[in-house]
């Protein structure tokens, strides 16, 4: 059994929690909240026992194998390299951190004690993605890649009333790219490697947090369109398209599920399962990896993270 030690209690942790809840061979042993009185709630709605406000007394549970980051983006790094140092392996929610010198420093460490770190990015491991992703070779040349995310997001209206929160503050390294562009930069990545070019053309709340915005990725023979924001619903999904076919998909980025193809004018079935929590996939091909000590999968995903961190970084630094 793999224990888990969680940290944050938003809506992305609730998910979390439920999928180890379904995830055979993972367990939830502990939640860490600033807030004691959140954190007792939170704990409470997803029968966790134990509750810590001391990050270090968290660590220093010796049946903790484990833990799942969820905390505002600026605290990532620091707080998976503390667990790290102490023996945890580390499940960080995306973005891993927003610069490439903040992803190094994490697998530096994890290298340093043993253990692995994953960023969690459940486009990579869902099961449609997969079938999709192995068609391309059989695409031909790619000729166009249009990837969006873009959704209203809960916390907006507070935002418009004047608010700050977490998802919509600078200082958290928050806004549309780090938050849900990221999942097309993740599968731009996984398809395509890293790009040449990157250009971002964001649009600006007032306090300079980017709402909204327009990312190119130029290869040598291919542009990536990438379209993401915080304050509007523009018809989440993708399209790649080849010379003999393409793939596509209609809804949430990060859930990847209603998808069609085509090969030389003939419909290719996907018929992959697609379950109701999208984090169930990731969860489980991360206990595997930690359970059978996967380094080669570590690294492969370390690269990935890294290549990630420094388009965000790239994309941050061309706007004017």
């Amino acid at each position: 059994m793999l224990r888990f030690g969680t940290v944050g209690t938003s809506a992305i942790m609730r998910l979390m929690q439920q999928a180890m809840a379904q995830v055979d061979g993972v367990e939830c042993a502990a939640v860490f909240s600033r807030d004691a009185a959140r954190g007792r709630e939170f704990a409470d709605s997803v029968g966790v026992a134990a509750v810590y406000t001391d990050y270090d007394a968290l660590l220093a549970r010796e049946d903790i194998d484990a833990l799942y980051i969820a905390s505002p983006n600026r605290f990532h790094a620091e707080q998976a390299c503390r667990a790290m140092r102490a023996g945890k392996h580390i499940i960080v929610e995306k973005p891993a951190a927003v610069t490439g010198a903040g992803v190094q420093q994490m697998i530096d460490t994890a290298r340093e004690n043993g253990v692995f770190f994953f960023e969690a990015i459940t486009t990579l491991f869902m099961p449609k993605y997969l079938q999709c992703r192995a068609l391309l070779p059989q695409l031909g040349k790619i000729q166009s890649a249009e990837l969006c995310y873009a959704q209203y997001s809960s916390k907006y209206d507070a935002y418009l009333r004047g608010e700050n929160p977490n998802i919509f503050n600078p200082s958290m390294q928050a806004g549309a790219l780090n938050d849900m562009g990221v999942y097309c930069v993740h599968m731009a990545v996984d398809m395509f490697g890293m790009p040449e070019c990157v250009r971002y053309a964001p649009e600006l709340g007032e306090n300079g947090i980017d709402l909204a915005g327009k990312l190119t990725l130029r290869y040598s023979d291919l542009t990536v369109r990438i379209v993401t924001a915080k304050n509007a619903n523009l018809g989440s999904g993708c399209r790649v398209e080849g010379e003999r076919g393409f793939f596509a998909e209609n809804g949430p980025i990060n859930d990847f599920g209603s998808c069609s193809a085509a090969l030389d004018g003939a419909e290719v079935k996907l018929d992959a399962p697609h379950a109701e929590n999208r984090m169930v996939y990731e969860l489980a091909r991360f206990r595997d990896a930690i359970e059978a000590r996967d380094a080669d999968f570590f690294e492969r995903m370390a690269r990935q993270s890294l290549a990630v961190a420094e388009i965000l970084e790239r994309a941050h630094g061309s706007v004017n």
